[in-house]
């Protein structure tokens, strides 16, 4: 990945304006909900603390409290991928949450991988072999891909404004939506959501539930026979998709 420009948020939400009126309404409010939001004390309950305090220590109080935390504010960079053929967006240890937007199509021969600290927004279509998403992904086109994998302990949210078509798709507490249709020939849905609004077309196997040891290779399951993340994702790498399934 190559940094392009470092963006402000209001530069950020002219980049999502300039989509769809749906599209900019839902990452903004996932946004404003998750990273931006403002958790500075109510008014009231700052003056009853200032109130506490001796003249001097409350007016510096009161200052700091105007001044944002630049600790919490979340990095925001415009990006882009020529010539990747796998992208892992990561943070650096003590970085904090980062935004990443791609304001073209991503296609890569290899897996895209999202950490857990990492929004990624899309302007345009996927295409990729396997897509793991631990934090959050946002895409106004097409998802093409092999595997499509969410786990984020249901925090996160991966969404498209377009279809979904993949060989898996699955997820082990995140929220996965696709405005338009689901078209793939596995599902995997343990702990939260996969819609498709327009549609959901599964070919072969559904395993919507608690039943995983009777629908999935012992591989990727634990010794009392659940589903198994680790395994999961090492299987994934090394064997096709429908080798998960007995």
């Amino acid at each position: 990945m190559k940094e392009l420009q470092q963006l402000t948020k209001d530069q950020l939400y002219i980049y999502l304006k300039n989509q769809s009126e749906n599209f900019y309404s839902t990452v903004t409010s996932a946004l404003d909900f998750t990273l931006f939001g403002d958790h500075s004390l109510d008014e009231d309950d700052l003056s009853d603390f200032l109130e506490m305090l001796d003249p001097e220590t409350a007016e510096k109080v009161k200052a700091a409290s105007s001044q944002p935390d630049e600790d919490d504010i979340p990095t925001i960079i415009l990006a882009e991928h020529e010539g990747s053929t796998f992208l892992d967006l990561v943070t650096e240890d003590g970085e904090g949450y980062k935004v990443i937007l791609f304001d073209k199509d991503i296609n890569l021969p290899g897996n895209l991988f999202v950490e857990d600290y990492v929004v990624l927004i899309v302007m345009g279509n996927i295409q990729a072999k396997n897509i793991i998403v631990n934090g959050s992904l946002y895409c106004t086109g097409n998802l093409s891909c092999d595997v499509l994998f969410g786990a984020s302990g249901n925090d996160n949210e991966t969404y498209f404004e377009g279809n979904i078509s993949s060989v898996l798709i699955a997820e082990n507490g995140h929220y996965t939506v696709a405005e338009g249709n689901i078209h793939s020939q596995y599902l995997i849905s343990l702990h939260n959501e996969i819609e498709g609004k327009s549609g959901r077309n599964i070919e072969k196997t559904i395993l919507d539930g608690s039943n995983e040891a009777e629908v999935l290779n012992p591989e990727i399951l634990d010794e009392n026979g659940y589903f198994e993340e680790d395994s999961f994702l090492n299987f994934i790498n090394n064997n096709p998709p429908d080798a998960i399934f007995k």
